[in-house]
């Protein structure tokens, strides 16, 4: 046993001179092989890759990295988030407990004559990296059975992770070994402050002192070598996201979600998206190079869900090891990722969400459409109709122009007029102009908006938004239309633009803004309408019914609205049931993506209706006409006798039923008080 009473890190305790000097040697050595595959790293994205110059606030990019690198703000989510938040902070803690260790001995006793490592901040510092090796054993045990034992789908379970997470973890304990084997021997009193090691080195006891040191010795070189060959191979490994995730992070999209870039000076341009690997930018690469293989979305993903042929994880994994394959000559379009791939996506952006690497796949998938819309003219079925519609007449259906305020016949609905000043002028949209289920929610809005005496206007030249047209890749006519809608809306005056499409108010608040002259004050209607509610300019009356809420992607997960209109359906009476995705994490119902308008097999609608009902509600809410597009469509397509009797309707469709119920008791108390 020690003799001395003051604890004091015992620096290459039974360490010999050549291993001491070996250690610094090879450390060396892995450092500068490390920092070699580095560079080479670097070197290999820009190599052929078309120039960028990113913008966005520096401030903002360093504060979101520091969330979500050291914070692991995105990874936390389930249990396999939990897992690597140990894994991460208990090697980060493994790797200061190292440093430490090094400026103890080579600065603090070499330098100084003396070291820090002792009395209660060295007991405290054992007990840390005790807790973090142990943290960090668990989180790889719950790796290895999530991927051999449960073998979840999103991740894969071959021999390449199995050496990844054995690697990894056989050099946590043969540390845990070495200290276990030191404490046998030396048996300090403060043993218990290295509680794995104190409990391993019951193991040995009764062992010989020459076995414990032979032993010590053997396991001391094996440890150290396995963690510099490690540090040395990181480059080279899955562990290589240790630096790409972060580069990838903090070259994250920092412009609104729902907003898709623009195309600048479209006029001039002579190539229109991506149809060659080397037109992808370095930034691009790197988020490529970033993906962890977590698979995160490829569970989130609804086009996953639904069986269709885009995977988003072997999507970018497919064009991550294309970048180190300079001899591939495949065609990036129709070769390394397949049209119906691309033509698959509903850009909901669940995946965008759930990338812990922060890769913005819808919008990749968008660069690749808008080759094929504006240089080769490749459209689904269907698709390639509702545009030309838009182009030539304002609407993808085709409908007359002339008809587009005929939703509003004996509403005495105002037409906006240049000169006059509205509180609100709603956008209308196209589904709530033409089609007949979805004109319910216009009326709706009518209604809400009179009875809060709101001073409010339509636009007679409304026309499209472009909203489809953009993510079908076909940005010529979605500027077109943006142009064309802002020169109208520029003639009126008003304070708020409100809109009951959330493809309609992502567009108008997130994308218009990127044209000069295109930033209006945009709202949702459930926003204003649990404004309204709130500040009493209307009145409701209470109905007892059990709602889920349908959250859709536009509106949730792009724009953050999600507690407004439960306020609202709340107000009203309703017992709010949740579905099992929900608000932000919300599932799509099919349409986006320009979905909607493709004549494609639907079945997104079909599992996102299961989930629904499987809450038992008997209200369905939403706060978008094509959401109550796909789930009534969905609903149909169910066999007879298995079809259950919910109700689908938009929030404003409910708000203004109630506003009816309101009124008739008035005029009802009215009538008794007349009497």
């Amino acid at each position: 046993m020690l003799s001395s009473t003051l604890p004091v890190r015992p620096a290459f305790w039974n360490v010999p001179l050549w291993a001491e000097i070996g250690v610094y040697i090879i450390g060396l050595i892995a450092v500068i092989v490390c920092a070699a595959g580095i560079i080479r790293v670097i070197r290999e994205r820009r190599a052929g890759a078309a120039p960028e110059t990113p913008e966005g606030p520096r401030k903002r990019r360093i504060a979101n990295l520091f969330c979500e690198v050291l914070g692991q703000s995105k990874v936390m989510r389930g249990a396999s988030g939990k897992a690597h938040l140990a894994i991460f902070w208990g090697c980060i803690f493994l790797f200061w407990g190292t440093a430490t260790a090094t400026l103890d001995w080579d600065v603090g006793h070499y330098v100084f004559g003396q070291q820090f490592l002792t009395g209660r901040f060295y007991l405290i510092y054992k007990l840390i990296l005790d807790t973090a090796g142990l943290a960090a054993l668990i989180g790889l045990g719950y790796g290895a059975w999530r991927r051999f034992v449960a073998h979840d789908e999103r991740v894969e379970s071959n021999g390449r992770f199995a050496c990844l997470i054995a690697s990894l973890a056989a050099i946590i304990i043969t540390g845990f070994f070495v200290e276990a084997l030191r404490l046998a021997v030396q048996q300090p009193a403060w043993r218990e402050f290295s509680p794995v090691g104190n409990l391993l080195s019951q193991l040995f006891a009764g062992s010989t002192p020459e076995f414990l040191t032979t032993a010590h010795l053997f396991l001391w070189v094996v440890h150290g070598l396995a963690s510099l060959i490690f540090i040395a191979a990181v480059p080279l490994t899955f562990y290589s996201h240790i630096f790409k995730t972060p580069i990838s992070i903090f070259w994250q999209k920092v412009s609104p979600a729902g907003a898709i870039a623009k195309i600048d000076n479209i006029e001039e341009q002579e190539t229109f998206g991506i149809s060659k690997y080397e037109q992808f930018t370095w930034r691009d690469r790197a988020r490529f190079d970033g993906c962890t293989e977590c698979g995160r979305c490829r569970g989130v993903c609804p086009a996953v869900k639904a069986d269709t042929p885009l995977d988003p994880k072997s999507l970018i994994m497919t064009l991550r090891d294309r970048m180190r394959d300079a001899a591939n000559d495949k065609e990036l379009i129709g070769g390394l990722v397949s049209r119906d791939a691309l033509w698959s996506c509903t850009t909901c952006g669940a995946c965008a969400r759930a990338c812990p690497a922060d890769i913005p796949i819808p919008d990749l998938i968008v660069l690749m459409r808008r080759h094929l819309a504006l240089e080769t003219g490749e459209f689904p079925e269907g698709l390639a109709g509702a545009l030309e519609n838009t182009a030539s007449v304002g609407n993808p259906w085709g409908m007359d122009p002339g008809s587009r305020l005929a939703w509003a016949k004996d509403l005495d609905v105002p037409v906006a007029k240049p000169g006059v000043a509205y509180d609100v002028l709603y956008w209308v949209g196209c589904s709530a102009s033409y089609d007949r289920r979805a004109q319910k929610i216009a009326r709706a809005m009518v209604k809400i908006l009179k009875a809060a005496g709101i001073h409010f206007a339509v636009m007679q030249e409304e026309r499209c938004h472009g909203d489809f047209a953009r993510r079908a890749g076909e940005e010529y006519l979605f500027q077109t239309a943006a142009a064309e809608n802002i020169e109208n809306l520029r003639k009126y005056q008003f304070k708020e633009l409100v809109a009951a499409c959330p493809h309609c108010f992502n567009t108008l608040k997130n994308e218009y803004p990127q044209f000069e002259g295109g930033t209006f004050n945009c709202v949702s209607h459930t926003v204003l309408i649990d404004r309204l509610i709130t500040e009493g300019r209307i009145k409701v009356s209470k109905s007892q019914f059990f709602t889920v809420m349908h959250d859709p992607c536009y509106l949730a997960r792009m724009n953050g609205i999600t507690a407004e209109p439960r306020r609202v359906l709340e107000t009203l009476g309703a017992h709010l049931r949740e579905a099992k995705h929900s608000k932000a994490d919300t599932l799509c119902c099919g349409a986006g993506g320009a979905q909607i308008f493709m004549d494609r097999p639907a079945r997104i609608n079909v599992i996102r209706l299961k989930e629904l009902k499987d809450t038992k509600s008997e209200v369905v809410a939403s706060a978008c006409p094509h959401c109550l597009t796909m789930l009534t469509s969905a609903q149909a397509q169910q066999k007879e006798g298995a079809k259950d009797e919910v109700l689908f309707l938009d929030v404003a469709e409910i708000v203004a039923q109630q506003l009816e119920s309101a009124a008739a008791e008035e005029t009802s108390g009215s009538q008794r008080h007349g009497s």
